[in-house]
């Protein structure tokens, strides 16, 4: 299935850019594109995950929030000017599922786009760690498994605390895709948690984080 896009900008000529980038990749089929939270609703179709890459000089925590309200389930993608850590900590505890800068390839944004239309988290190896820990620090996120992570499952949900995609994790270990979202479903059940998010701030919390 493609994954579906909303670009949001308040700059015409930044949000016709991005539809033209967008339209000829393949897996992604762009809805349109708005100037503000607004217009997102008329663009969003029922059943149908929705990635919404979202163009602004400044990046806005309530913005996210606002989005979130309207479907929660949306992939909010932003992009950033750099990898400022309290600037992205203030996005993902908005809402955000992933950011990445201005200067990242066509293909890789591409990528981001997808990975975060799937509910995956999208962060810079650079300052996935740092993200996640700040997070931890301040947030619950369930409670301790009752049953022991599997050898495998350390080593899915270390890596997805490091900001990995399901496809990279895949790579790194050596497995299929669908092999790796079997992993993460007995993971979230033996965690407790519900969304991805949830399972890298537990994996975080409690020393299951990047090795140092």
């Amino acid at each position: 299935m493609p994954t579906h896009v909303v670009i949001v900008s308040p700059m015409t000529l930044h949000r016709e850019a991005w539809r033209a980038l967008l339209v000829g990749q393949p897996d992604i089929v762009v809805l349109g594109s708005v100037g503000g939270v607004l217009g997102v609703a008329g663009l969003l179709r029922a059943g149908q995950p929705v990635t919404v890459l979202i163009d602004l000089a400044t990046p806005q925590p309530d913005l996210a929030r606002e989005l979130k309200a309207i479907d929660p389930n949306l992939g909010l993608l932003f992009l950033v000017q750099s990898y400022d850590l309290s600037e992205i900590i203030a996005l993902l505890q908005a809402g955000a599922t992933g950011c990445v800068s201005r200067d990242t390839a066509v293909g890789d944004l591409a990528r981001a786009i997808i990975a975060v239309g799937r509910g995956e988290i999208v962060l810079s190896p650079v300052i996935a760690a740092g993200a996640l820990t700040a997070l931890a620090r301040g947030e619950s996120v369930g409670p301790s498994p009752a049953e022991a992570l599997s050898e495998r499952e350390i080593e899915v949900v270390r890596l997805l605390a490091q900001g990995f995609t399901n496809k990279d994790i895949a790579q790194t270990l050596i497995l299929s895709v669908r092999t790796v979202e079997a992993h993460l479903r007995n993971i979230y059940g033996k965690l407790g948690v519900r969304t991805r998010t949830e399972a890298a701030l537990w994996a975080v919390k409690h020393s299951y984080g990047p090795e140092e």
